[in-house]
């Protein structure tokens, strides 16, 4: 029967990206993974924790400045794309980019300006200067921290479970 397999498949991801968000909350690694294959999966888990305009979807990931990232995103979407794209970032085309992964030089006002894209980086202080989610290293381990108001000036609202496992900056917490 169809509706069996489909049935695992959507609880098997469910587990793993629940899985994810708490070793990441936590600040616990992933035993056997490397830091590009743990922010590979966390980048592609992590918009499922967000809302979305009702017109939009996190199925195009846009990654810049990140060389070794991409092939391992491109690879992950590959086994189980689930309509999901990968592709480079144009930074003067951000149209049909839904989720964005880079380290960006340039300031805050380009990021809040574009309604309904997810943008991630691991470049340290990230959040703090106005993005809106920040993969922290912190040792051997993961953490997420993440902007409420920049989040909020996109159109998008970050899961209460994902903003209990997170650090969280801008914003109050108590209305997710």
């Amino acid at each position: 029967m169809i509706v069996r397999p489909i049935a695992l498949r959507v609880l098997s991801n469910a587990l793993l990206a629940m899985v994810l968000i708490t070793y990441s909350g936590a600040g616990l690694s992933a035993p056997g993974l490397t830091e590009s294959e743990l922010k590979a999966v966390f980048l592609l888990r992590l918009p499922q924790f967000v809302s979305w305009p009702e017109d939009q979807s996190e199925t195009v990931f846009c990654v810049a400045s990140a060389a070794e990232l991409s092939p391992l995103l491109e690879e992950i979407v590959a086994t189980d794309p689930e309509g999901r794209e990968v592709r480079p970032l144009d930074p003067d085309q951000l149209g049909g980019c839904n989720v964005v992964f880079g380290s960006f030089n340039e300031g805050a006002d380009r990021i809040k300006a574009t309604n309904g894209v997810l943008w991630v980086s691991d470049q340290p202080g990230f959040a703090r200067q106005g993005g809106m989610v920040e993969l922290k290293r912190s040792g051997a381990r993961m953490k997420l921290v993440i902007n409420l108001d920049a989040l909020e000036s996109a159109g998008l609202k970050a899961s209460s479970k994902l903003l209990q496992l997170s650090e969280v900056v801008g914003g109050r917490t108590d209305d997710a």
